[in-house]
């Protein structure tokens, strides 16, 4: 039973989705130990997706005395039954946790921003591939739903690390199409404790139906980065007011790429959707990024907080705080737990330090 990092690298295989949706899942017991090195050898010799998986294995076992490790494998304790739904059959002889079971399961090692970054992965349209040319390779369709994973949670009950992952999928990605659009979607909406602008997304990569500028009687779809609007409760006629932030990386610096994002523009304005385009360069810039969200707050209606001068510096050293750890999240090494225990260690000796007004809960500590 593949679990934890060997779960999630099966996951990221081309054509994963396939066989996450294509089988029952299976009711199994856990194995009440790991395998001896001699048969997991043969396993993986035989076995296609075991081979293209990095060594060691995290695999699942249900017996407390059991080897916790071998030189091919690291056991991972599951205590109690796994409910319907944990489990997915990839070959006669390998399970593995389902997408929603990962979750859970990797909670406990993730800060919230980790947490947040790996179920917009899981409930998007791409993968992370370190040696594709950019870092991902895209996915036909979204591993799981937010449907699925609170029907998951609901099964689970209070098992350890239900109440971080549904805490973080209320801020997570649904339909992203690129890490990079996940974490700018992250900037503009997180709270402006961990950061971010407090926006309202209200899709990614929803598709709209728009008519061709040359040609009106032809209609095509396009499907802005980021849809922002006013949250639910808006005021009769403002429901329908939203504006688009598209991401534009190297992908986008083509001559040829240039025309058709702004036939794009014009249609969508066509339809009345304003856009607004972060390129590459302005990404880095945290305040750049916050301006960006002042300037579709004020287009949305919404009023923009008057701040005093100490109030703008704390945002600001916020906003870039947000900026350099989505960084550093590259969805391979978790080491987020680390850096936010040095942060905090930081922000104690320091009086004027903007950690000690951040409350413990936005680091994902418990």
């Amino acid at each position: 039973m593949l679990s934890h990092e060997t779960a999630l690298e099966a996951m990221r295989l081309p054509g994963a989705w396939r066989w996450i949706e294509s089988v029952t899942r299976p009711s199994a017991a856990v194995p009440a130990s790991l395998p001896r090195v001699k048969l997991l050898r043969e396993l993986m010799g035989r076995d296609p997706v075991l081979q293209r998986l990095s060594t060691p294995l995290d695999l699942l076992v249900g017996g407390g005395r059991a080897r916790t490790r071998n030189s091919l494998a690291h056991a991972h304790l599951e205590s109690g039954e796994l409910p319907q739904g944990s489990l997915i059959r990839i070959t006669s002889d390998v399970l593995c946790v389902s997408p929603e079971h990962l979750a859970v399961q990797m909670a406990s090692q993730l800060t919230h921003l980790e947490l947040v970054c790996l179920l917009s992965e899981l409930m998007g349209t791409y993968a992370i591939n370190p040696s594709a040319e950019d870092g991902m390779t895209q996915r036909d369709r979204p591993l799981m739903t937010p449907e699925s994973l609170r029907s998951h949670l609901s099964c689970l009950g209070s098992r350890r690390g239900t109440g971080a992952v549904a805490r973080a999928l209320a801020d997570a990605c649904v339909e992203s199409g690129s890490p990079r659009e996940t974490k700018l979607s992250m900037r503009l909406a997180l709270k402006p404790a961990l950061g971010g602008n407090n926006l309202y997304v209200l899709s990614m990569n929803e598709p709209f139906e728009v008519r061709r500028i040359h040609d009106s009687m032809r209609a095509c779809v396009r499907k802005p980065d980021i849809l922002v609007g006013l949250r639910p409760g808006a005021r009769d006629g403002e429901s329908r007011r939203f504006v688009a932030v598209e991401y534009h990386g190297r992908r986008h610096d083509s001559p040829e790429r240039l025309a058709e994002d702004a036939v794009r523009t014009n249609e969508l304005k066509a339809i009345g959707i304003g856009e607004y385009v972060i390129r590459r360069e302005q990404y880095r810039e945290p305040g750049y990024v916050d301006g960006i969200a002042d300037a579709i707050r004020r287009e949305l209606g919404q009023p923009v907080r008057r701040l005093t001068s100490a109030e703008s510096a704390r945002r600001r050293e916020r906003s870039s705080q947000l900026y350099e750890e989505l960084e550093c999240i590259d969805g391979i090494h978790w080491n987020g737990r680390e850096r936010e225990r040095a942060r905090l260690a930081r922000g104690r000796e320091s009086s004027d330090g903007w950690y000690e007004e951040v409350p413990l809960e936005a680091y994902g500590l418990e």
